[in-house]
């Protein structure tokens, strides 16, 4: 449901930074920002939505992250479901949180969601997933019914999806409607665009963080003159399709940066276009920006 990556960039000290980010695009529905944690486990800055088990995305105290979106090749349907009935079957929340409470480093973390797939008794909601750690090793994994596949672009130094896989199911998303497949691909130029940039200047953290904050907030409308809600939108307001399996209109919930470095997660509380931003790190602290 979501356009979801992360870069590694330098620090004023020289240090790398590896800085994860997300917009949480849904049909409403609650959520919540919050540090997770599990007896025994590693405590993470977390994002939930209500109706998924487990974390939507988030990052522990080792500096490992795992992003999560929705990927799949069903047209949305239009079957009077309400929004939290679109994460019957759902195993994505579930396994990142396993994850963020074991994995010290993206490898270990990309194993064991590999491993709790591969496993599954029956397929489960197609995802996409960026996993990265504060050394700078960035995965995306992907998983549709009984197929995965997974991708190391840590040489290249940046990894974003927008609802779709790279991977797999080529042919099937080829298939998909125009208006589904637009919406997903100009996101991924926009959030590639921005990407590449970023490393090409060979900008810092805090020159990261603000064009990731520009970036969750914009939309191609206020460019082109098209309406709200158009296709392509970072920042959605009313977006149908494209981004989960429910012909309904979709909103940003929230926009999300987590920096391994610091050990922080900025985020905001509804449309990052128009909610302030704030900060949280794993001390509990809290402010805004």
């Amino acid at each position: 449901m979501c356009t979801i990556g992360a870069i590694v960039c330098r620090r004023a000290d020289g240090e790398a930074s590896v800085l994860g980010f997300k917009n949480s695009d849904s049909p409403p529905v609650g959520y919540w920002h919050g540090i997770a944690g599990s007896e025994g486990g590693y405590k993470a800055l977390a994002y939930g939505i209500q109706a998924q088990h487990g974390i939507n995305a988030g990052m522990n105290e080792r500096g490992v992250m795992l992003i999560s979106s929705y990927f799949g090749c069903d047209a949305p349907r239009s079957d009077g479901g309400t929004a939290e009935s679109y994460w019957k079957n759902d195993l994505r929340g579930a396994a990142q949180a396993e994850a963020l409470a074991r994995c010290a480093t993206a490898e270990e973390a990309l194993g064991l969601v590999l491993e709790r797939y591969r496993a599954a008794a029956e397929p489960t909601v197609g995802g996409s997933h960026v996993i990265a750690d504060r050394s700078g090793r960035l995965f995306a994994f992907e998983h549709e019914g009984d197929e995965t596949a997974w991708h190391d672009d840590t040489a290249r130094g940046w990894t974003a999806r927008s609802n779709q896989a790279l991977g797999l199911m080529a042919a099937e998303q080829a298939a998909l409607p125009e208006a589904v497949r637009a919406d997903r691909e100009l996101r991924l130029a926009q959030a590639q665009g921005a990407l590449s940039a970023l490393r090409r200047a060979g900008s810092g953290r805090e020159e990261a963080l603000a064009a990731l904050k520009a970036l969750l907030a914009s939309k191609r409308g206020a460019a082109d003159g098209a309406a709200v809600g158009a296709a392509g939108d970072i920042c959605a307001a009313g977006v149908v399709y494209g981004r989960s399996n429910a012909a309904l209109p979709h909103v940003t919930l929230s926009g999300l940066i987590w920096d391994a470095g610091s050990l922080e997660m900025h985020y905001t509380a509804g449309r990052p276009d128009k909610a302030p931003w704030r900060m949280m790190n794993l001390a509990a602290r809290r402010r805004d920006e």
